[in-house]
């Protein structure tokens, strides 16, 4: 558990504390305190609307602060560190919010199907070797800058492209399923830890599309020669040739 999640536990026990000893004030006062008194109005509480009340409040606590705990465990998956990348200038800005990533992951895992898990795993070996001869001299510049890594992030755009072929209609599906309130974060292949609903969505229209359909894909018009043969000897045409159709609708 990390200090968030600890100060939150300590918050809450600290409030039930408190909680119990206004009720005792309240419904006992002027008794004298002893032990059995205590049991007796703590069975009283525990019974009352305010105690279920808090319960049921400090549930939705609890789970909120795992949820976070879970998402910032999670960006130390390569993969998704990976696709995440790319927008880090537009989340440092403002101009995306850091709330639609776990949108995002669910995004590319209707994309994607069953080869999310290969390419996290070669994510992985990747990372592995890259950190093995010093993990100290280890940074994820590095990460994202290896060949390897890069292709996986090519491979993940293409076919992210691909499925924007009808591009209106698909964009304002995607646009949709960034405005969902996700009911859950994913902590495995089938377990779930529900989120508690205390914040407002964070925007996301057709601007926030734009901008970060533009993080993804515009480096791609750029890639040095190198990179931009290895790109057409992997996909058979360079990305200006390959994304042509996404281009032009970003454009307009």
């Amino acid at each position: 558990m990390s200090a968030e999640g600890r100060t939150e536990m300590r918050q809450i026990a600290e409030q039930m504390l408190s909680a119990f000893l206004r009720w005792a004030e309240e419904h006992h006062g002027g008794a004298a305190v002893n032990v059995p008194l205590l049991s007796a109005v703590r069975d009283d509480f525990v019974r009352s609307a305010p105690f279920h009340r808090f319960i049921r409040q400090a549930h939705g606590r609890l789970l909120e602060a795992a949820a976070v705990e879970l998402l910032r465990h999670k960006r130390k998956d390569p993969f998704q560190r990976l696709l995440t990348h790319p927008m880090a200038e537009a989340f440092e800005s403002g101009a995306l919010s850091r709330g639609i990533l776990p949108n995002y992951f669910s995004f590319l895992h209707l994309v994607l199907g069953d080869s999310r898990e290969t390419l996290t795993g070669r994510c992985l070996e990747i990372l592995n070797e890259l950190r093995a001869p010093d993990p100290l001299d280890f940074s994820w510049d590095g990460f994202y800058e290896d060949r390897r890594a890069k292709e996986i992030l090519w491979f993940v755009l293409v076919r992210i492209a691909e499925t924007f072929k009808r591009f209106e209609a698909r964009r304002d599906w995607f646009i949709a399923l960034m405005q969902n309130h996700p009911q859950a974060v994913s902590v495995g292949p089938s377990a779930f830890v529900p989120l508690h609903q205390s914040e407002e969505v964070a925007p996301f229209g057709i601007g926030e599309f734009r901008t970060m359909f533009s993080c993804l894909f515009e480096p791609l018009r750029r890639l040095p020669a190198a990179e931009r043969a290895d790109f057409q000897r992997s996909f058979g045409a360079p990305p200006e040739q390959l994304f042509a159709g996404l281009y032009t609708n970003l454009a307009n």
